[in-house]
């Protein structure tokens, strides 16, 4: 009895033995244990592919909102009349755009490096 029970915890600890272990229950088999690791991997993978479609949606949505914004900002600055786009306000259009999403990009690398700190 002591023999069976001592290869029962070898089996239930990983180390062999065979048979039961020491509740009486079936061993976990190699096999079972690849199987269990190939579904957390697909879990993984899945969960992988949620993240990658959230973080897709998300940039789409904040690009979004960013083109929103720069276009209200200097339409509101650059076309001063309702109908009327000239060459000045176009130009106007352009470079408040460019300075725009300049300044943009230089806060939000300021914020990276502040947050790496």
């Amino acid at each position: 009895a002591r023999a069976k029970g001592a290869m029962g915890l070898l089996s239930w600890i990983g180390l062999g033995g065979g048979g039961d272990n020491a509740d009486g229950a079936a061993a976990t088999s190699s096999s079972d244990l690849m199987d269990d690791k190939r579904a957390i991997v697909a879990k993984l993978t899945d969960v992988e592919k949620i993240k990658h479609v959230y973080h897709k949606q998300l940039a789409s949505k904040y690009l979004n909102e960013l083109a929103a914004t720069v276009t209200d900002k200097c339409f509101v600055k650059c076309y001063t009349e309702a109908g009327a786009t000239d060459v000045g306000e176009a130009g106007c259009n352009a470079l408040c755009t460019d300075r725009y999403l300049d300044t943009f990009e230089q806060v939000r690398r300021t914020i990276q490096t502040r947050n790496r700190r």
